[in-house]
Parts: C-alpha cells; sequence; structure tokens
C-alpha cells in the first residue's frame, strides 16, 4: 500500500465517523480532539505499512502505586481491560498511553471507524480510572507501608 492508501482510508472513515476532512498533514500524522479533553492520534508508518492509533488517557500519579501498575498490566493480558489495543507508560510525559497497530493492507474505512470507538470508550475508561486513583487517598491506592516490609528483596524469589 502507500500514503495514498493512508489518505483515502481516513477520508472514507472519517465520512463515516461523521468527522469531516479527516485529513493527515505532511508528514502523515493526524490529530483528532474528543469532547475538548481526549486527543487521538492517527499516524501512517511506512516502514510498517501501517496505521498507528493513539490516545492519552491521562497523568499517572508520581510515583505511580504499585497496585495501578498491576491493573495496567491486567488490562493488557489478552487485552481484556483496553477493548484490544494495548496501554503503555510514556515515563518521560508520565502519562498512560493506549495504543493501535493494525496493517493498512487488511484496513477498510468501517474497521477504522470501529477502532476509533474502541479508542475513545476505552481511554475515557482509563481516564476515569486515573481520575478516581488521583481522587483517593493514597493509603488507599496502594500496599500499607507494614505491607511493603514485609516483601522480600528484589531479585529474590519467591
Amino acid at each position: 500500500m502507500s500514503r495514498a492508501a493512508f489518505d483515502s482510508l481516513l477520508s472514507r472513515a472519517g465520512v463515516l465517523a461523521g468527522i469531516r476532512d479527516l485529513v493527515a498533514d505532511e508528514d502523515g500524522f493526524c490529530l483528532v480532539q474528543v469532547d475538548g479533553r481526549l486527543m487521538l492520534t492517527l499516524e501512517y508508518s511506512q516502514d510498517a505499512d501501517a496505521v498507528i492509533l493513539g490516545a492519552v488517557c491521562g497523568r499517572l500519579p508520581e510515583p505511580a502505586p504499585a497496585s495501578l501498575l498491576s491493573e495496567i498490566l491486567e488490562a493488557n493480558y489478552y487485552w481484556i481491560g483496553s477493548g484490544g489495543g494495548t496501554l503503555a507508560i510514556n515515563s518521560p510525559a508520565g502519562t498512560l498511553d493506549l495504543q493501535f497497530r493494525e496493517s493498512i493492507e487488511r484496513m477498510e474505512p468501517e474497521r477504522l471507524k470501529d477502532l476509533l470507538g474502541a479508542m475513545v470508550i476505552n481511554a475515557e475508561r482509563w481516564q476515569r480510572r486515573l481520575d478516581d486513583f488521583a481522587a483517593a487517598p493514597s493509603a488507599q491506592n496502594d500496599m500499607t507501608s507494614s505491607a511493603k516490609a514485609q516483601l522480600p528483596p528484589a531479585g529474590v524469589r519467591v
């Protein structure tokens, strides 16, 4: 496929999703703002001939509690908590991101529209989860210090 196929795919999926003028810039990058809070990115990867979709779900608390990190890892297991995408921690930005990558060769406009919908639903779900974590007292978000003291030293198998 080619960049032209990506541009056509964006345009046709945009019509289906009710997004007028869904187009990428000269670098193959497109940004869609949803409800003023969520930003979706669609990017053409020439090397992989794929479309990469991304969304920033929100900022992680610092330090990120082990219970939240565990929840994120569990969500990636068979993609049950990520709607088929992959949750990733963007350490430099301190954010939790949701990403999908699909071959353009097999991509139809309806599929891209469905992926955009899944991105919105799942990214908003994780935004709410991060908001809940930020609002809750830190003692509820993570193990107590006494429980941490009972953990074996790093590298020790239990």
